[in-house]
C-alpha cells in the first residue's frame, strides 16, 4: 500500500510539473470540436452533481478550476521496464476493464491526443469555472509561492486543478473516450480513463477506469 501511495504521489507531482512546463506539442491553430465540448461538459456535469471527484470536500466547491490546455497524461499509459509507453498493453487493459469499449474509440483517442490544444469557455456547466494557465500556476508552485495554500487563496473553494485530454469517438459517434486528472493537494489526486455513452442524443458517464490515485 505504501509503495502504491508513493507511486501515486510521484504521478501527481510529475503531472503538476508537466503542467508548468511549456509543451512542444501544443497546437495553437487546432481547437476542440463542439462534439468534444459536449462530451467533456456531460462528464463534468455528471461528476460535479454526482460522484466525488477526489476533491477536498465537494459540498464546499463552488467553482471548477481547469487547466487551459489538454493533456492526455502519460501516467495513464502502461510502461515497460525501461519506461517506454506500451499503448498496446494499455489498450488491452482498458478493453478488459470495459468490454463494451471499442478499439476504434481507443484509436481515435490516440490520434486526437497526438497534439495538445487550448481550451476555451465553451463548456456547459451548472457550476462556474476558471480556465487556469501556466502563467498563473508558476508563481504559486515555486519557492515562496505558497504551493497548495497559495493555490487555494488564488482559487478559493475550487476542486483542485482539473486537466482534460481530447476526446476520441467511435465511428457512429455513440461512444467516446477521454482521460482526466484532478490534483487537489500533495496527497490528493486521481487520474482516470472515462468511457462515455450517447443514448437518445444525450451523453452520460459509462465506465470510469482508475489509473492512479493519491
Amino acid at each position: 500500500m505504501a509503495h502504491h501511495r508513493t507511486r501515486a504521489v510521484i504521478a501527481a507531482l510529475c503531472l503538476l510539473a508537466a503542467l508548468l512546463t511549456t509543451a512542444c506539442t501544443r497546437n495553437r491553430t487546432s481547437e476542440l470540436t463542439p462534439a468534444e465540448y459536449d462530451v467533456l461538459s456531460a462528464f463534468l456535469e455528471g461528476k460535479t452533481t454526482g460522484k466525488n471527484m477526489k476533491e477536498r470536500a465537494r459540498k464546499d466547491v463552488v467553482k471548477i478550476a481547469m487547466f487551459n490546455m489538454t493533456n492526455s497524461d502519460d501516467k495513464g499509459v502502461i510502461r515497460d521496464g525501461n519506461g517506454r509507453p506500451m499503448w498496446i498493453e494499455t489498450a488491452k487493459s482498458l478493453l478488459k476493464k470495459d468490454p463494451t469499449l471499442q478499439q476504434a474509440t481507443i484509436d481515435a483517442f490516440r490520434k486526437a491526443n497526438a497534439q495538445q490544444v487550448f481550451l476555451h469557455r465553451s463548456f456547459h456547466s451548472s457550476l462556474d469555472y476558471d480556465l487556469v494557465d501556466e502563467s498563473q500556476l508558476k508563481p504559486i508552485f515555486k519557492k515562496g509561492g505558497g504551493w497548495w495554500d497559495g493555490y487555494y487563496k488564488r482559487f478559493p473553494r475550487a476542486q483542485g486543478i482539473l486537466t482534460f485530454s481530447r476526446v476520441g469517438f467511435n465511428s457512429d459517434g455513440t461512444q467516446a473516450l477521454l482521460y482526466y486528472s484532478n490534483i487537489c493537494g500533495g496527497l490528493c489526486g486521481a487520474g482516470e480513463y472515462v468511457v462515455m455513452v450517447k443514448r437518445d442524443g444525450r451523453w452520460s458517464i459509462g465506465t470510469e477506469i482508475e489509473m492512479w490515485v493519491s
